[in-house]
């Protein structure tokens, strides 16, 4: 079965539980909504928002209530998003109305064949929500979606879009690229031998091997490996970076539990966000950042929400005031 098949069957078996969790929720409130809001203020206007998002469009409401996005008698003239699911996109597109970009496909195939994406594709926030792994077998290593994600990246760069970005990934390893794992190895070993980061990760993990990190906790290493990799990219740009916060959780698939990985990047082209003081810059050099990446360990929502009973029930109450009156009651 295609990739894009298979990514469609897990979809359809998994969509009330991925959208409708306490954990997934808490991040929408207490994560998106704050960094989309200080865009917002930067920009002094409605954000414009892209977004990989499902038919109860739960992120798009959350933003439009907190007052970020823009709502018309006719639709949603800043929301952009893109459904490979034909069902789906209908159901998207009929809870929107008119909106200013919709795309029937993958992700990866809106970037690299939309005749548009080089010209009307930009946003001040996007947020990939994805289903997949962030580094699919059967795709050359750092390609596919990571390639894609490096085209969005340079294309927002060259537009000069200071901009949030969301990722989502899955954190199970079965199903990816064996290839892009050990080119992380070698991203990390070469920090390490060069003393970047050293230090850190050693307090962190207890030792200096990613072989072992990669063997012994594959979500840390993710949590490591991707900024990592988005580092790298958005510097060499010419972006700095403002945020870099990564969260974890585990979600109830239909075929058993599986780690989600959730990062927020907040990009700034230094020549139009000059002198912002919140949040500040926390680096425009790489050899910087390291130690910081390094240094930082992944927000554990479950446990967050595990420890703090008012907390998360304020994010179940918010969550099912949210839920539109046709979604499946899926209990938090």
């Amino acid at each position: 079965m295609p990739s894009d098949r298979r990514a469609i069957a897990a979809k359809s078996r998994d969509v009330d539980a991925l959208m409708a969790t306490t954990v997934k929720h808490y991040v929408r409130r207490h994560v998106w909504v704050p960094a989309a809001r200080q865009r917002q203020q930067r920009l002094g206007r409605p954000i414009r928002y892209f977004t990989l998002t499902t038919k109860e469009i739960y992120d798009i409401r959350l933003l439009e209530r907190a007052g970020i996005l823009q709502r018309t008698e006719r639709g949603y003239p800043g929301v952009g998003f893109c459904e490979m699911d034909d069902e789906q996109h209908a159901a998207i597109q009929r809870r929107l109305g008119w909106c200013a970009w919709s795309y029937k496909g993958r992700f990866e195939e809106m970037v690299d064949n939309h005749p548009q994406f080089g010209t009307d594709f930009e946003f001040d926030v996007i947020n990939l929500d994805f289903i997949s792994v962030p580094f699919p077998d059967g795709d050359a290593p750092l390609s596919g979606t990571w390639g894609a994600l490096r085209k969005l990246l340079q294309h927002q760069f060259s537009h000069s879009i200071s901009f949030d970005l969301f990722l989502t990934f899955r954190g199970s390893r079965c199903g990816t690229d064996d290839g892009a794992l050990r080119e992380i190895v070698s991203l990390l070993e070469s920090n390490l031998r060069n003393g970047r980061g050293a230090v850190q990760f050693e307090a962190r993990t207890g030792h200096r091997d990613p072989v072992r990190l990669l063997s012994h906790d594959y979500v840390r290493f993710l949590c490591d490996g991707i900024p990592k990799l988005l580092a790298g990219e958005v510097l060499t740009l010419g972006y700095k970076i403002s945020r870099l916060d990564s969260f974890v959780y585990e979600r109830a698939g239909s075929r058993g539990p599986y780690p989600i990985l959730k990062f927020v990047l907040s990009l700034e082209v230094p020549s139009r966000s000059p002198g912002f003081a919140d949040p500040p810059a926390i680096v425009a050099d790489y050899d910087a950042l390291v130690p910081v990446i390094f240094g930082k360990s992944p927000v554990d929502v479950g446990a967050l929400l595990g420890s703090d009973q008012q907390l998360s029930e304020e994010v179940a109450s918010d969550l099912a005031a949210l839920r539109p009156p046709d979604a499946a009651a899926t209990p938090p």
